[in-house]
């Protein structure tokens, strides 16, 4: 991003006040909270510094995947994923909690605090390290946001999380600010912004932020009048499943924006939810997605999960009626990816 498109970025946010997370908790807990039970201990675990995945896609078009090398990766992370799952669990039973359960915050604090104390996540990383630290930064950083202004939390504690996301934001960032570079432009990219973007919302970096809302803006100019997006086309018989997983940081970048007064859904005239219409659609329909990428889709039927759970903050602001069944055969919905329990976080009845 250049220096005058920063600028830019800064002062259209600098009116609007602290910069805001995407989830007023207040409000969430009590719109759907609940009673709890006292949270458990704060994780404890040795501090993941080195992230060294396994590429696991074959071919020109990264489409084939190898089942060994996949297995491999997932057991690579495993641990990583586990204690990022723990810390969000804590993170999303202080939204929930009602009455109010500052220990679920606080002791996630703690756990986040002992993590940044050690460098965590700052060591050496190949390519698929490179992708899972940006995917781990997005869960993380929305998963503060959600933390980070309960009663009681260390202050000590807060200043060392603050100062390691940035960190670690930073490192993000420059893996992944290559203009011209696949991975720059496509899924990765936007997955990049959302946890830069949150970073920056979490620790009032507006650098950060805007840097993050700018590889939004990136995936957003790419979106067809049509709703595919090119590059993930190139993805052959997995196009669909890539348009769905380029769709989920979007949506969590508009919601992030929304809080800080900058319409990313109205942008490209409102590309953001063609493409959504395209992936809804494609459910129901995936002939264009065949036509389009020249080959028949895999597809995963019906949506669960990841795949579907960016739908809860968009069925929330948009209720697209198209979404109701499949909300409502899945539920409760969960991306750590994405800060956890988003059912539970945006999740709005049901017709």
């Amino acid at each position: 991003m250049s220096r005058l498109g920063v600028l830019a970025a800064l002062l259209a946010t600098s009116a609007l006040g602290p910069l805001r997370g995407p989830l007023d908790v207040n409000a969430r807990r009590a719109a759907a909270g609940r009673a709890l039970p006292p949270p458990p201990p704060s994780p404890v675990a040795p501090p993941i510094r080195d992230l060294a995945g396994v590429s696991y896609y074959l071919g020109s078009s990264h489409a084939i995947v190898d089942p060994v090398r996949k297995q491999e990766n997932q057991q690579a992370f495993a641990p990583l994923r586990a204690y990022v799952g723990r810390i969000i669990d804590l993170a999303n039973g202080w939204v929930a909690s009602r009455p109010p359960q500052p220990a679920y915050a606080t002791r996630a604090v703690e756990a986040l605090a002992r993590w940044a104390r050690d460098g965590a996540l700052l060591g050496a990383t190949n390519q698929q390290g490179v992708y899972e630290r940006a995917w781990t930064l997005s869960g993380l950083a929305l998963a503060y946001l959600q933390i980070r202004d309960a009663p009681g939390i260390d202050p000590a504690a807060r200043a060392a999380v603050d100062a390691w996301l940035v960190q670690v934001a930073e490192a993000v960032r420059l893996a992944n600010d290559h203009p011209g570079r696949m991975s720059s432009e496509n899924n990765h990219a936007y997955w990049a912004g959302l946890g830069v973007a949150a970073t920056g919302a979490a620790t009032q970096s507006r650098p950060l932020f805007a840097w993050g809302i700018e590889r939004a803006r990136i995936g957003l100019g790419q979106i067809h009048p049509d709703g595919f997006l090119p590059l993930e086309l190139g993805r052959r018989q997995l196009a669909f499943h890539y348009h769905q997983f380029a769709l989920a940081p979007l949506v969590m970048l508009a919601e992030l924006g929304r809080a800080n007064g900058i319409d990313l859904y109205g942008e490209n005239n409102g590309a953001l939810r063609k493409l959504a219409d395209r992936v809804i659609d494609g459910w129901r329909d995936p002939a264009p997605f065949a036509a389009a990428a020249g080959v028949t889709q895999e597809m995963k039927m019906p949506p669960r999960g990841a795949d579907l759970a960016w739908a809860e903050p968009y069925y929330a602001r948009f209720h697209d009626r198209r979404l109701v069944p499949l909300l409502a055969a899945a539920r409760p919905l969960r991306d750590d990816r994405l800060g956890g329990d988003l059912t539970g976080a945006f999740g709005v009845p049901l017709p």
